[in-house]
């Protein structure tokens, strides 16, 4: 036997000697829990930067008693223990996958080169805050973006002049661009933005993330 899967069989060798004298002949504590119980995300949450994972293995040869913390780093990739006797991982880029998703990679893995059947289990601990943004495009803004800070309130005509308009700027006929995320239809809409400083606030629209706002410019007509 030679390649990854014989240095596997001398890890596990190693592991469990050093599990048997370690527990002294105590039985193996039952499958891991954390102390603070996990978030339950729906089964389409998808992972991003920050996200922090609770990771173990059934079929790892050393048993203990709390699960491994799992940061998911600013390239979107996780780290992952083979097994607790070692420092033998695996890597993967998990930003934009599900829990399952990336369980089912790491269960892979794990049974191309270490295990006969892995059963991988994965939570989530800890999210972080998932921050929206707008785009602003057309010849009457300043700005090109705008951040959405999750929890705030942002409406079109306070974003519109947190970016910033020059003197040109048609503010009667901004349009805000939206993709519906159930039927992926563009919808157009045109804003009044004078109308709405003189008072008529019902076209003040709260922005969602990947709204995009088109800031004109005033046509003028120089002909006789």
């Amino acid at each position: 036997m030679s390649g990854p899967k014989a240095v596997w069989v001398l890890l596990l060798m190693g592991a469990w000697a050093g599990a048997a004298l370690a527990q002294s002949g105590a039985t193996n504590p039952p499958a891991p829990a954390s102390t603070n119980a996990p978030a339950r995300p729906g089964d389409d949450f998808r992972l991003g930067v920050g996200d922090k994972l609770l990771y173990w293995i059934e079929d790892d040869p050393v048993k203990g008693a709390e699960p491994d913390t799992v940061t998911v780093n600013a390239l979107g990739n996780a780290t992952f223990r083979v097994t607790r006797g070692s420092d033998l991982s695996i890597t993967l880029n998990v930003a934009g996958r599900t829990l399952a998703e990336t369980a089912a990679e790491i269960k892979r893995r794990l049974d191309a080169d270490y295990y006969h059947d892995a059963r991988v289990k994965l939570e989530l601990k800890e999210t972080t805050p998932r921050f929206g943004q707008v785009l602003f495009i057309g010849r009457g803004t300043r700005g090109n973006m705008l951040q959405l800070v999750p929890g705030e309130e942002k409406r079109i005509f306070e974003a519109v002049f947190q970016v910033g308009v020059n003197e040109w700027a048609n503010l009667r006929k901004v349009k805000l661009i939206r993709v519906d995320p159930a039927t992926q239809k563009t919808e157009t809409k045109i804003i009044d933005l004078e109308e709405i400083r003189r008072g008529n606030r019902a076209n003040n629209i709260i922005l969602q993330p990947g709204d995009i706002i088109d800031v004109p410019e005033r046509t003028f007509n120089f002909g006789g």
